[in-house]
């Protein structure tokens, strides 16, 4: 059997609100493989987000256990949690995040950059203009963000998240800014990427259309996640 890429087991998030204990996690189990794609809704506060913050350890699980691309991250400390983050994952962003003053083509090289590739400087820009290409934007490298509609920014972010070809994406309500036609070609662009790269996909959507294109569909409810039933779309 392969090494999942994203392996929880009975993990728990505790976070205070003033002096209340608030028990955002209930034992989560989870496991996700390579190159698969699930999708994850539920209502406003369930906890969807806050298990993206775990398993990229930007919040860190009370108790249990968090395996993500075989490394078990639930010891590691912040420096080499960065490290990690740099290594092994791509996230896209509900608001783009991406840099007003740099270029769609700077924007993705810099990921790269910061990825420390060992690369070239100017193979690292050869791989972002192939990134840009992939998602329809070969014509857009030299604008900036401001130049671009909102989904061609959603398009430079997800060329940024992939580039460095990580073992997990993740994705929080990456259409939530867009209309649907436009979330929609982006969804289908970011499952083709994660499928032909054999990246893992963890996303959050209330879209339940767009959900039900995933491999798998999740519901979080009250901190708990459960596996929904239904068939993907193609």
């Amino acid at each position: 059997m392969s090494t999942p890429v994203i392996e929880t087991t009975d993990t728990n998030l505790h976070l205070m609100s003033g002096k209340v204990p608030l028990h955002i996690l209930k034992d989560i189990n989870l496991r996700v493989e390579a190159g698969e794609v699930v999708a994850t809704v539920g209502p406003s506060g369930s906890g969807k987000t806050s298990l993206l913050m775990v398993l990229s350890g930007l919040e860190r699980a009370t108790s249990g256990k968090v395996v993500v691309a075989g490394q078990d991250i639930t010891g590691l400390d912040e420096d080499q949690l960065a490290i990690f983050r740099r290594r092994n994952l791509g996230i896209l962003f509900q608001n783009f995040h991406l840099i007003p003053s740099l270029t769609a083509l700077e924007n993705v090289t810099l990921a790269l950059e910061i990825a420390e590739t060992g690369q070239p400087f100017k193979q690292m820009q050869a791989a972002a203009a192939a990134a840009l290409e992939e998602v329809g934007l070969a014509d857009r490298l030299t604008h900036l963000p401001s130049a671009l509609s909102g989904g061609e920014q959603q398009r430079v972010g997800l060329a940024r998240a992939m580039v460095t070809r990580p073992r997990l994406l993740l994705a929080d309500e990456p259409t939530g800014n867009l209309d649907q036609d436009t979330g929609a070609r982006v969804i289908a662009l970011m499952f083709d990427l994660a499928r032909k790269q054999h990246t893992a996909v963890m996303l959050i959507t209330h879209d339940r259309a767009l959900a039900a294109r995933a491999d798998r569909r999740l519901l979080m409810n009250h901190g708990q996640l459960s596996e929904e039933a239904g068939v993907a779309q193609p």
